[in-house]
């Protein structure tokens, strides 16, 4: 397989490799939240700096970055939203 951005040669392995951390990233083209106030860090980070949890329960692994502002909402985030600041922030 060729990288299309680079034009580089990839084996087999690598390119496994390669979709198999695109299909776990949180960028699986929906936009989902983590927490801010679970993990403050997020806050400042343009990818994740370490494993967590999305508000959903897709899991967040270091390195992953945030889907595009132009992907859709993950529907689960944002009905889960406002009842994870309920229940864990005492937010009404």
């Amino acid at each position: 397989m060729t990288l299309p951005e680079t034009g580089i040669l990839v084996d087999e392995d690598t390119d496994a490799e390669l979709r198999r951390q695109h299909e776990d990233s949180i960028a699986d083209n929906f936009r989902h939240i983590v927490c801010f106030l679970c993990y403050p860090e997020f806050a400042t980070m343009r990818v994740a700096p370490h494993d967590a949890q999305c508000i959903c329960g897709k899991p967040v692994k270091a390195g992953d970055s945030p889907g595009p502002s132009t992907a859709p909402e993950c529907v689960l985030c944002n009905e889960m939203a406002a009842s994870h600041r309920r229940s864990a922030h005492s937010e009404s």
